[in-house]
């Protein structure tokens, strides 16, 4: 009896379990399909403080699943979305530098500095390529960083700023005026030099080439067992702000039967392409049912190794990150298609 007991108690734990996690995912993907009229700008943003496009991912990622549990436990009503979500990211950000040892706690300066609240003079006006922008902007240390994008690519105004970056307005004028200086200089070409491990330059993890290829040929072949080993027994994959998968068993069944297992509605073929200081696979996407029908780029996949071990450690599907896969796919030229943000 106590045996039957313990299976039925453990059925309506999993019954009730199910039903939360239910509840909750749809619970998400509302609160992401309700933010996405100012996901752009708050990415962008994120664009402009981060070195490269997978930094910028996962500042958003971060900021957006913050900023769910901030919203949950809310007494005060939220009336600029935008700028909510714009402090949650700068306040990551910031920690991120500070435990990276990139940036001091405090290190605002309220001098005063008489700069008019409306009509700057926008250092950044003269530019006629946005990766040059971004990469001036790397240049600069982290709040005047901040205060440029949020004034003179934000239009942001000063008291607002202030307050976005728990600081005063003569601070943020004092850090604005500094960074439009450098700018300004950087422009002349007298750049100064990106500190810290922030810049391009920086090194980045390189996923192991021959696992990229091998990756890519197992896809190419549908050959899901394939795929499967090439990966650790511990290894992860992350539908990139919907769903993670560890082991073995759960790839197989979960994302990579999804994209090429027989019930699949799309075909998929898979490109390697370099971007942003390493190698990606970007997959194309036609329907099943119109195999002529022009492809089009859907995701990009990342993958991390092991040092000296060649199996995939971590695999990211950028599938549900329009912004990404614009400025991955755009940036190389490729026709492409963005996919909302969630499937829950």
């Amino acid at each position: 009896m106590s045996v039957e007991l313990d299976s039925s108690a453990k059925q309506q734990a999993a019954e009730v379990d199910g039903r939360l996690r239910g509840d909750l995912r749809q619970a998400r993907r509302d609160f992401l399909v309700a933010l996405e009229p100012v996901r752009a700008s708050v990415y962008r943003y994120c664009r402009s403080l981060t070195p490269n496009v997978w930094d910028a991912e996962d500042l958003l990622q971060e900021t957006l699943a913050k900023a769910l549990a901030d919203a949950s436990q809310r007494h005060e009503p939220i009336t600029n979305t935008q700028a909510w979500l714009i402090r949650i990211a700068t306040n990551t950000w910031l920690d991120s530098l500070r435990r990276s040892g990139r940036t001091t706690p405090a290190d605002w300066t309220d001098a005063s500095i008489d700069l008019p609240e409306d009509a700057p003079v926008d250092p950044l006006v003269n530019l006629a390529v946005e990766e040059a922008l971004r990469h001036l902007l790397l240049a600069l240390p982290p709040r005047e960083r901040a205060c440029v994008v949020l004034k003179d690519v934000f239009s942001y105004p000063l008291a607002e700023i202030a307050g976005i970056l728990d600081t005063t307005t003569g601070a943020v004028k004092s850090a604005l005026h500094r960074g439009r200086v450098a700018l300004q200089a950087a422009q002349a070409g007298n750049r100064p030099a990106i500190t810290g491990l922030e810049g391009p330059e920086a090194a980045r993890p390189t996923p192991h080439g021959a696992v990229l290829r091998q990756l890519a040929d197992a896809f190419a072949a549908y050959d899901i067992d394939a795929m499967v080993r090439l990966f650790l027994s511990t290894g992860r994959t992350d539908v990139v702000g919907n769903v993670s998968e560890t082991g073995h068993e759960q790839i197989r069944t979960g994302s990579m039967s999804h994209t090429f297992g027989p019930d699949a509605a799309e075909l998929y073929r898979p490109s390697i392409h370099w971007f942003d200081g390493e190698e990606v696979i970007l997959l194309w996407e036609r329907p099943k049912n119109a195999p002529d029908s022009p492809e089009v780029v859907a995701d990009v996949l990342r993958i991390q190794c092991v040092e000296g071990e060649p199996l995939i450690a971590a695999l990211n599907w950028y599938f549900f990150c329009p912004e990404l896969i614009a400025e991955v796919a755009g940036g190389l030229g490729l026709p492409f298609k963005t996919n909302g943000v969630s499937y829950f």
